[in-house]
């Protein structure tokens, strides 16, 4: 486990609500060198704190305005992982996590409208041959927050 420090932390906080701050613009806000910062930040990719940097894409914006969660049943017999490869190869799902408890997989799938989303989940998610069945949900509105870094609330 890598243990942050403030540095990092507040390093993080900033890349985490702007992930192209430059090393120099996070070093002014932080009263720190630029290189100081550039070293963590390189220290912290190296070590896999920091896996990327990506644009937060709106789906909205791209006519994609609905968000539906579908919970997932999988046939056990068959190949789980398998059959994520190819829920994952739809091209309007966007995140999926195996579960335990009742289903098997959370589903995150982003389509045009309901008729759309209906195509998804009749045409393509379920005549897959490991579905056994789905309960979907659509997303009326959705929060996120950045993660909450260790040391924060100490």
């Amino acid at each position: 486990m890598y243990r942050l420090d403030d540095l990092d932390r507040q390093i993080l906080q900033i890349l985490q609500k702007d992930g192209r701050a430059s090393h120099v613009n996070i070093a002014k806000q932080l009263g720190v060198g630029h290189t100081r910062v550039r070293d963590r930040i390189i220290r912290m990719e190296q070590a896999g704190v920091i896996k990327g940097y990506q644009a937060e894409i709106d789906p909205a914006m791209l006519g994609q305005g609905v968000l539906c969660i579908v919970q997932l049943k999988a046939r056990q017999e068959l190949d789980f992982d398998e059959f994520i490869e190819q829920i994952l190869q739809i091209e309007e799902v966007v995140d999926v996590a195996n579960l335990t408890g009742d289903v098997d997989a959370h589903i995150r799938v982003w389509a045009r409208d309901v008729p759309h989303l209906r195509d998804i989940l009749y045409n393509k998610l379920s005549v897959l041959p490991a579905h056994q069945s789905t309960n979907s949900t659509i997303v009326l509105k959705h929060w996120q927050k950045p993660l909450g870094l260790p040391g924060d609330a100490e």
